[in-house]
């Protein structure tokens, strides 16, 4: 009966380091997952910074305040992720295992609402770019 309780008891345990891996690596699959899609949409936002830069020199540029706001929180959105890049730890050594998994949701849930301002800032401008093209 022992042998048969400690068997058990042997395999419960390793299912549970399994599960706590299987978990840490799902929180980080999930911060790369977000990641990789920010890191597409950052050529667009250049491009948009870019032309904003562009039609800031012109002199008569219509709307010239909004396209100013805009180039300006396009660079805010860029510094944002560069800022989380810098400092996002993916090894995150040294932690326990429920440590590890809260710092990978709480790294999700910046490097999404980051995705989230970017996607806005990236709509917003692409809105007055083509507004600006169409005079």
């Amino acid at each position: 009966m022992k042998k048969v309780f400690t068997v058990a008891l042997i395999a419960f345990i390793l299912t549970g380091c399994t599960d706590k891996k299987t978990q840490k690596q799902s929180a980080l699959d999930e911060v790369i997952k977000i990641h990789d899609k920010v890191m597409g949409a950052d050529e667009h936002l250049m491009k948009n910074k870019m032309l904003l830069d562009s039609m800031l020199k012109l002199p008569s540029l219509p709307a010239k305040d909004t396209a100013a706001l805009l180039r300006s929180d396009l660079n805010t959105a860029d510094s944002a992720m560069e800022n989380w890049m810098h400092k996002f730890d993916p090894d995150y050594q040294g932690k326990s295992d429920d440590e590890t998994v809260t710092y990978f949701n709480d790294q999700k849930k910046q490097i999404a609402a980051i995705d989230s301002e970017l996607n806005k800032l990236i709509a917003a401008s692409d809105k007055y770019l083509q507004k600006v093209k169409s005079k």
